[in-house]
């Protein structure tokens, strides 16, 4: 397994911002199976990608992609009862990616920022 570079862990970054509540809630539980320090049910979350394993960011990595090739078909199965809270949820999540954007002048550029 070769290392992740800055530009995929960037990638990787982005994307679990793309993630739904649901998908989020998972991956966050893959980072914590390896890191039993981190907090993944915080209400909000600092994610520092260059303090994760390789192995954990490529378990991500292929995580994520799958559940974004996935959610393209799965949104219009989805129950209407949810919507509300997922729009709510991914609304959150863009304001905390757009709090890391503003700190990355503070923190290295792999690092990410959810509220959960």
């Amino acid at each position: 397994m070769w290392k992740m570079s800055t530009e995929e862990k960037r990638k990787l970054g982005t994307g679990l911002g793309l993630l739904s509540p649901e998908d989020l809630n998972k991956a966050l539980e893959i980072i914590a199976e390896k890191n039993p320090n981190f907090q993944a049910t915080a209400e909000e979350v600092d994610l520092d990608m260059d303090a994760q394993s390789e192995s954990t960011l490529w378990k991500l990595k292929f995580f994520v992609r799958e559940a974004l090739e996935g959610s393209s078909g799965k949104s219009s199965m989805s129950g209407r009862g949810n919507d509300n809270n997922n729009a709510k949820r991914k609304r959150e999540i863009c304001d905390a990616l757009a709090k890391t954007t503003k700190k990355r002048s503070k923190k290295p550029s792999s690092y990410v920022y959810f509220i959960v």
